[in-house]
This record gives C-alpha cells, sequence and structure tokens, in this order.
C-alpha cells in the first residue's frame, strides 16, 4: 500500500486540489440555478399562484405562496450566490461564513424536497432521487466546509 500512496499523494497534495472544490462549487450553484428559473418564470407570470406541487406538501401547505417564493429565490439566487462567494478566500473569514450559510440553505432545501416531495408525495425510493442525493451531499459538504 505505501507504493499506492507514494504514487497517489503528490496529486493529492497539488495547488490544483482546488479545482475540485471549485468543480463542486460550480456544479452545485449552476444545478440549483437550473432548478430554479422555471420556478422563478412561473411565480413571475402568477405571483400569487403557488407552485403547484408546493400544497401538496403538508409543510408548506399553510403558507404556499410565501412557500414558493421562498424556495425559488433561494435555489436562483441565494444558494448559487453563497456557495460561489464562499469560495473566494481573499474575502476573509467572511468566505466561510457564506459557505457555510450556503451549506444551511442547500441542505434545509434539499432534505426538505427530498422527504417532503419525492418521498411524500411522489412516493419515490432513494433509487429514484440519484441526482438529489448528490445535491444534498454538496449542500453538506458545503455546511461544514
Amino acid at each position: 500500500m505505501s507504493l499506492l500512496n507514494k504514487v497517489t499523494e503528490p496529486i493529492a497534495e497539488t495547488k490544483m486540489g482546488i479545482l475540485s472544490e471549485w468543480a463542486l462549487r460550480l456544479c452545485l450553484s449552476w444545478v440549483m440555478f437550473e432548478y430554479g428559473q422555471p420556478k422563478f418564470n412561473k411565480l413571475l407570470e402568477s405571483p400569487d399562484v403557488p407552485l403547484s406541487f408546493i400544497p401538496k406538501m403538508e409543510f408548506f401547505s399553510d403558507f404556499p405562496v410565501v412557500s414558493s417564493w421562498l424556495i425559488t429565490i433561494s435555489e436562483l439566487i441565494l444558494i448559487p450566490l453563497f456557495i460561489i462567494l464562499g469560495g473566494l478566500k481573499f474575502i476573509g473569514p467572511t468566505a466561510k461564513a457564506l459557505s457555510t450559510l450556503g451549506g444551511i440553505l442547500g441542505t434545509f432545501v434539499m432534505a426538505v424536497i427530498i422527504w417532503g416531495f419525492h418521498f411524500s408525495v411522489l412516493n419515490e425510493s432513494f433509487s429514484d432521487i440519484h441526482l438529489q442525493l448528490m445535491l444534498l451531499a454538496m449542500s453538506v459538504y458545503f455546511l461544514f466546509k
């Protein structure tokens, strides 16, 4: 095993390792933005009408319009913004706080979507939600990064 460690350790120790973190930041931000964009377009067309899936979710059924806007703005703007800004080390300790905040929002949104919609409304199982689980894992990573 020590030969394997000797071969792979220099790769893991390079300054290029930052690319792995930025790959996660950019992918998570882009996918969240892409999920939020169609929701935003629907809400712009009818700002007083909740997104169709929101009233079906127990947690959000009491305040469906507000919930629709909160989820949409989180996905479209807040999570991508916090995750991207959190990678800018030159802004100091604020970067860590923003990254953590993006991770908190992303984890909350994905947990609600997975358990409140995919499992409860669509009756899907873990084998049906690959992308959602990856987004949850990426969000948890930035929660603690």
